[in-house]
């Protein structure tokens, strides 16, 4: 059998939901009303879901230890969302500021012809905001993956 090619929902670990939430409402996402308030966030997006539940929920749930409090920053995962323009990089990042996240790495041209900056939420979770002129965005958004 075969398990297919795709992401259905992608669960961020978060200190407060209610916060993390207030964040995302920030950066103008709307909330699916499937949340559950102060328990659980989803967000519909075009690609998948983006959930936001609270790390030690997120952590028992996968039967796993919560991280410690000396736990490094860096959780070597990153999203990203590509964008049609190297202003649209820009504009998003000060959207991102603005809305109470941060800058992880100035955005800037890149090694491979794009342009790309790094920001997080207020937990920490790391988001690329990028356009790589190589990779058209569809109808959705969504970059479409051309063979060389």
């Amino acid at each position: 059998m075969a398990i297919p090619q795709r992401f259905s929902l992608v669960t961020l670990g978060v200190a407060d939901v209610e916060a993390a939430t207030a964040f995302y409402r920030r950066l103008g996402w709307r909330e699916a009303p499937s949340s559950v308030d102060g328990d659980i966030a989803f967000f519909a997006t075009p690609g998948g879901v983006l959930a936001l539940w609270e790390t030690a929920e997120l952590a028992k749930d996968a039967a796993l230890p919560t991280m410690h409090a000396n736990a490094p920053g860096f959780r070597a995962v990153a999203l990203a969302i590509n964008l049609a323009s190297r202003e649209e990089v820009d504009d998003a990042v000060g959207d991102w500021v603005l809305a109470g996240g941060s800058i992880s790495k100035a955005a800037a041209e890149t090694e491979w012809g794009g342009y790309s900056g790094y920001v997080a939420d207020p937990d920490g979770n790391l988001w690329e905001l990028a356009h790589n002129p190589s990779w058209p965005l569809d109808e959705r958004g969504l970059p479409v993956l051309r063979g060389t």
